[in-house]
C-alpha cells in the first residue's frame, strides 16, 4: 500500500468511500439528517474544491483507494479521515495520520487538531490525541475537538 496525494480523477472514488463509511459506520452514532448533511459536504465536486487549498491524501492498495485524510495547513486541522469499513483495523488510518503528522511537523508545527466523530474518538486516543471538549455543530452534529503535541516527532 502507498500513501499518495489525491488526484482529480480520484474524486468519485474518494466520495464513494466516504459515503460508504458514513452510511455503514457513522450512521450508528448520528441521526439520518446529520449523515445526509455530511454526505453533501463530500460530493466529488466538493472534494476537488477542498483539494485546491488543503492537502488530501489517499491510501492506495493495488490501485484501490482504501482510505483518505485531509489537512488544512492554515489551521493545522485534520479532517475527512476515512477508511473503507472492510479495511478498518488494519493500520491504514494510522498510516494516513502518521503521514499527515510528519508533513506538518516538517513545517515546524507543534500541535495538531481534529474534530473527531463520536465513533472515532477511541482511534485517535490510541494515536495520542487528547479530548479537549465536546462540540455540537449544526451540520456535523456532535464531535470532540482533540489535539496532539507533535513537537517531539522525528522527521526523517
Amino acid at each position: 500500500m502507498i500513501i499518495r496525494q489525491f488526484r482529480d480523477a480520484d474524486a468519485k472514488t474518494v466520495s464513494d468511500l466516504i459515503i460508504t463509511c458514513l452510511k455503514e459506520i457513522n450512521s450508528k452514532y448520528y441521526p439520518q439528517d446529520v449523515i445526509e448533511k455530511i454526505i453533501e459536504q463530500h460530493s466529488p465536486k466538493k472534494i476537488r474544491e477542498r483539494a485546491q487549498n488543503q492537502l488530501v491524501l489517499v491510501a492506495d492498495q493495488y490501485d484501490e483507494i482504501v482510505g483518505t485524510a485531509t489537512i488544512n495547513f492554515d489551521s493545522n486541522y485534520f479532517g475527512s479521515v476515512f477508511v473503507q469499513p472492510k479495511y478498518q483495523g488494519k493500520g491504514i488510518g494510522k498510516q494516513l495520520m502518521d503521514n499527515l503528522e510528519r508533513l506538518v511537523a516538517k513545517k515546524g508545527t507543534k500541535v495538531v487538531k481534529i474534530h473527531a466523530s463520536i465513533n472515532a474518538v477511541e482511534f485517535y486516543e490510541k494515536l495520542g490525541y487528547e479530548r479537549i471538549r465536546l462540540v455540537n455543530d449544526e451540520i456535523f452534529g456532535k464531535s470532540y475537538k482533540m489535539t496532539k503535541d507533535i513537537s517531539n516527532l522525528t522527521c526523517d
